[in-house]
């Protein structure tokens, strides 16, 4: 057996100190980004230009025309716990700035070539210092404006075990670039640029609103549903910002994004408040868009909790809960406050609107006079069943209808129950009631069952859809952020009909489209496969059936209920929605003895 080998205590050296403050603080370039970009705001920057290569591995450079540094303090910016932001132990429970550890610009050069420029005007002389991996090679003057400029070349390349982790240049990329969004929408008076390989990916000028500026990052449909939040408690903490309406909800979680005292944060607790508020307005596996700023006072919040800075800790998290959920609850409460109820439209009208599909098989009758009747003699009485005085004279036999007990079944004077489910009603705007004979009591999900309806309608077009023609092709306009996941989803998106021509990168010009689909229900499609960013046929599917199946909270006519059970009884796995929460749950006789204690 090996021993161990009894080793003295020392401290390390500086340099190995440095390279261990780096791995809790420098995880990939946009982490060294953000800290670089944080300097730049607490020096009182109102102009930052990012410039990356090779995403950020090549070369990260932040220049700004914040308050510069002198000669001295040019040096002391690169040692460790050197700081101008804290003074005593009590200013750790007050922190207002966004970095004052001291360590991220000593940790960074440790592991990557650095040139750090600045000047403290007004006078355009500076100081310039030449780090190579820790180590201060050269500190000369040089002429620049007031300000600061700092290039990192290199990044990990004395660190090889460092370097293996990082992704492709493409996701590191994208990492920098989502750093520069969050800092840009929480800083509205700053000027931002951001470029890339010497293409100039985003510029926001100053003073933009947040919708303004969204709207440089986030496709145009997305923003055309998001409602303002604006709440404030008595404790003196305050939540403002945007989140997306319930029928915008996306499969990912990717368009939330939380500040705390402008300071961009990932915190379960903020996650859960915002869930609450939505729900029974969306399923598990939905998010909304969401982009809050929480103002709360410094003393209440513990930035120190990560290195990075990227989590907090609340005093009083029930109090930081309440303001997520009151005050996207509110917002969401005053949009449905100004929708007004469904008008005197035809039952097929209001079903068809939300099938996409217009099925022969589906097509409703008038049924105003009835008020029950079992499945079976709706979908199969066919048109001798539409005369008036039969449906009348049926409807007051039903009315009058006893349940009884037999052997153990349910049975009803005046019901044909032979086969099939006899529906009896919706309950809390949600739930459809039928009735079976051999399994008793029965509650369907009205929106899981739509949704398995729609699933299988869609899915039934198969991978490769006939196509139609256009007279006219379609222009497009692209968002940036479409232009990514059109180079996706284009394969997908020709396998199921689409085809069409690129122009430029900003638009597409589509000259076929799937014959399943009319014109509006194709340009519909399309958006939602580029703004959410699928990249599965049934991950389409899910998202189209969940968009536009009937929601929990609206009331189905008798015949609009009737006819989805018909459909939802022809589908396979009809006991579950697409997504795999149950669409059908049942209470045996047995359990409802059980229940009333009989």
């Amino acid at each position: 057996m090996n021993s161990k080998i009894k080793r003295e205590i020392k401290i390390l050296p500086p340099e190995l100190q440095n390279q261990i403050a780096a791995g809790e603080v420098v995880e990939r370039p946009a982490s060294v980004l953000k800290e670089l970009v944080e300097n730049s705001l607490d020096a009182g920057a109102d102009r930052i230009e990012v410039n990356i290569e090779a995403g950020g591995q090549g070369l990260i450079s932040v220049q700004d025309n914040g308050h510069g540094l002198g000669s001295r303090e040019t040096e002391l910016a690169l040692t460790r716990h050197a700081t101008s932001k804290i003074v005593s132990a009590r200013d750790l429970s007050l922190i207002d700035s966004f970095g004052f550890r001291g360590e991220a610009l000593p940790s960074i050069a440790s592991v990557s070539r650095v040139h750090f420029s600045s000047c403290p005007g007004p006078e355009p002389e500076g100081t310039k210092l030449e780090v190579e991996f820790g180590r201060i090679l050269e500190k000369r003057p040089i002429s620049l404006k007031k300000g600061s400029k700092i290039e990192v070349r290199d990044l990990f390349v004395n660190t090889p075990a460092r370097l293996k982790f990082l992704k492709t240049r493409n996701t590191e990329f994208k990492k920098c670039q989502e750093v520069v969004q969050r800092f840009a929408l929480a800083h509205l008076k700053v000027e931002f640029s951001f470029v890339s390989g010497g293409r100039r990916v985003l510029s926001f000028p100053r003073k933009q609103s947040l919708l303004e500026r969204l709207g440089l990052i986030w496709p145009e449909k997305i923003q055309q549903g998001l409602l303002d939040v604006c709440f404030e408690q008595p404790q003196g903490f305050r939540i403002q910002g945007v989140v997306g309406s319930p029928d915008s909800a996306q499969a990912r979680g990717g368009r939330i994004l939380f500040f705390v005292n402008n300071r961009p944060v990932q915190d379960k607790l903020l996650l859960s408040g915002l869930r609450q508020a939505y729900k029974g307005k969306l399923l598990s596996r939905e998010y909304p868009q969401a982009v809050l700023f929480l103002d709360i006072p410094a003393a209440e919040v513990d930035v120190n909790v990560h290195p990075a800075k990227s989590e907090v800790r609340f005093r009083d998290e029930q109090a930081v809960f309440s303001l997520i959920r009151n005050g996207v609850l509110q917002a969401l409460q005053d949009k449905e406050g100004k929708q007004y109820s469904r008008g005197p439209e035809s039952s097929q009208a209001f079903f068809a609107s939300r099938t996409g599909f217009s099925s022969p098989k589906y097509q409703f009758r008038s049924f105003s006079d009835l008020s029950g009747a079992t499945l079976r003699e709706e979908t199969e009485a066919g048109p001798a069943f539409s005369d008036p005085g039969r449906l009348k004279e049926s409807g007051s036999n039903l009315q009058e209808s006893r349940f009884q007990k037999d052997e153990g079944q349910w049975s009803a004077a005046g019901l044909d129950s032979v086969s099939g489910y006899d529906y009896l009603g919706q309950i809390y705007l949600s739930y459809l009631l039928l009735r079976d004979k051999s399994r008793g009591l029965l509650i369907l999900d009205q929106h899981a069952a739509h949704e398995r309806v729609l699933f299988e309608q869609y899915k039934g077009t198969g991978e490769s859809s006939p196509r139609q023609n256009l007279a006219l092709p379609i222009e497009k306009r692209l968002h940036r952020s479409e232009q990514a996941a059109l180079e996706k989803s284009a394969p997908l998106l020709r396998r199921l009909g689409f085809s069409f021509e690129r122009p430029g990168k900003e638009r597409i010009l589509i000259r076929t489209v799937p014959t399943s689909l009319d014109l509006k229900q194709a340009k519909s499609f399309l958006d939602s496969v580029l703004t959410e960013q699928l990249e599965t046929l049934d991950q389409i599917w899910c998202l189209m059936a969940c968009r536009q199946a009937v929601k929990a909270g609206e009331q189905l006519a008798r015949e609009e209920a009737l006819q989805l059970i018909s459909a939802w009884q022809a589908c396979r796995d009809k006991e579950h929605c697409p997504h795999g929460r149950p669409a059908l749950v049942g209470l045996e006789y047995g359990q409802l003895e059980k229940m009333f204690k009989r």
